[in-house]
């Protein structure tokens, strides 16, 4: 390849990941240290860690970020459960010829807007939706079931939005395996769910990591479903952030410092779901990243 050429092929990338994401993320850092902003004309800012520092001091913020750890491992545990037998099926049991159209029929769901589908849900659980109309005409309840604004709501829209970032990965790496292994445990005694175990899923660990990592940072700055389907008594990281962020609030040090500390947060999290399968697979002592 030319130099020239090759350079320009490497430029736009690396000046797209400065501008878009490096860049925001530098102002963010920096905005959080300021003690106003934005500030009047006239007046220095000063710096300091005081946005971080209320973090630290007021327990309402802890325990919303903690609420958004804990529904994003669970909707991250919950999309792998309901992934891996549909990428297993559409995979593995679906005729290669048929395998796309499988395969489009799992993806299609979600080329509609994440809002959309979460006003669908709303729709859905309503006090007059379908889900308890449902009910109370067989007769199973009497009046309608709040199911709206908690966790287990939030939990189902963050699931519906993400499940796709699993989906695929899983997909991808079942794919990839090799059948001729299948073939020869089972030449060998071993029955299905023993090839499963020792065979099918130390080789899709791989799969298994990557989307649980995609799911999970997903689920950490997830908006809309929270917004709607949950309420002032399930306020998670990402809707205290952007509250801070309101245009009349004025608070924009603590909202960047906060998203920073999200940031960090989720990192650290999605590391240590990257390598739990090869540690997991390590003491099995089974090749969880051949693949």
């Amino acid at each position: 390849m030319i130099p020239g050429l090759r350079f320009c092929f490497l430029a736009v990338p690396v000046l797209w990941v400065a501008a878009a994401h490096i860049g925001p993320l530098l102002a963010m850092a920096s905005i959080s240290f300021l003690d106003v902003y934005p500030g009047s004309p006239d007046a220095t800012p000063g710096f300091g860690l005081a946005a971080y520092t209320i973090f630290l001091h007021q327990a309402g913020y802890r325990a919303s970020l903690l609420r958004s750890l804990g529904l994003a491992a669970a909707a991250t545990l919950v999309s792998l459960l309901l992934s891996y037998p549909l990428a297993y099926h559409v995979a593995l049991r679906v005729a290669a010829k048929r395998r796309r159209f499988g395969l489009l029929l799992l993806v299609t769901p979600f080329w509609t807007s994440e809002v959309l589908r979460m006003f669908a849900l709303v729709l859905l659980m309503a006090n007059r939706g379908a889900l308890n109309g449902l009910l109370r005409w067989t007769g199973l309840t009497s009046g309608p079931i709040p199911l709206l604004y908690n966790n287990g709501t939030v939990l189902a829209g963050m699931v519906y939005t993400v499940l796709l970032s699993m989906l695929l990965p899983l997909y991808a790496a079942l794919d990839r395996l090799p059948p001729d292994l299948l073939d020869v445990a089972s030449s060998l005694g071993a029955g299905p769910w023993r090839r499963f175990w020792r065979v099918t899923l130390p080789l899709t660990a791989r799969g298994m990591a990557v989307g649980s990592v995609l799911t999970f940072l997903a689920c950490m700055g997830i908006f809309a479903a929270p917004a709607l389907l949950g309420g002032p008594s399930t306020p998670v990281f990402a809707t205290t952030i952007a509250d801070l962020f309101g245009a009349a609030s004025g608070r924009w040090p603590i909202g960047a410092a906060f998203g920073f500390i999200l940031l960090m947060v989720a990192t650290a999290c999605a590391a240590g779901l990257a390598v739990l399968p090869g540690l997991i697979a390590s003491r099995r002592g089974q090749p969880a990243w051949s693949s």
